[in-house]
């Protein structure tokens, strides 16, 4: 996936969670029943929540952030246009996003149209950092991603989109982090991992960075 599908996917789950606190227990089991041809009863009793539901959806091919018609048309089967007109703000949103060039070049541009630095991720010392702590962070990524104030739903974009590649989940919330914050410092991360109790990569983090000092 790459980083401009993740990054609507990541948007599109956002999207999905503000819908879902929108919708009554009433207005899930109507959904519910719609999906019934696509979601068997084994299945549906599982289905606790909305969150729930758009997964199970998601895992049958029916949902995806470019393909949201089917949800649309339930949606308003209960008369929830408003929900609907959400869903469609989002996809507009996503084609301007799509057609910017500030947000899809290699580079960033200012308002004046000259060019800044790349980001971080694409910096040479940068991927150093990225694969020094990739290298040694295994499961302690979720912790060090809240700790970089990722949200929870990034989080869990990432866990499931790339759910049996553990490195590259720590690899992508780093990537994540640093398109976030375009100041972003090793001193940042240096921080984050010591409050992660990582002591271990930060020391060795902070010795390749004083080596880059003394070149």
């Amino acid at each position: 996936m790459g980083d401009t599908e993740q990054r609507r996917s990541i948007e599109f789950k956002k999207c999905l969670n503000e819908i879902g606190k929108k919708l009554t227990d009433e207005q899930l089991e109507s959904l519910k029943f719609l999906c019934s041809d696509y979601i068997g009863r084994k299945r549906q009793e599982e289905i606790k929540s909305p969150l729930n539901l758009f997964q199970a959806l998601e895992e049958r091919d029916k949902l995806r952030y470019d393909n949201t018609s089917f949800l649309k048309e339930i949606l308003l089967t209960e008369k929830r246009e408003d929900l609907v007109k959400y869903i469609e703000t989002f996809e507009a949103q996503q084609v301007c996003t799509d057609s910017n060039p500030t947000q899809n070049s290699g580079t960033r541009l200012t308002a004046r149209g000259s060019q800044r630095q790349p980001p971080v991720h694409q910096d040479a010392r940068w991927r150093e950092v990225f694969d020094l702590v990739e290298n040694n962070l295994g499961r302690n990524w979720r912790q060090l991603a809240r700790k970089l104030r990722l949200s929870e739903t990034e989080i869990e974009c990432i866990s499931e989109d790339y759910s049996r590649r553990l490195r590259e989940q720590g690899r992508q919330a780093l990537i994540l982090w640093s398109e976030k914050n375009e100041d972003a410092t090793f001193q940042d991360l240096v921080t984050a991992l010591r409050r992660c109790q990582l002591n271990d990569i930060a020391d060795q983090l902070v010795k390749k960075i004083a080596s880059w000092d003394n070149q």
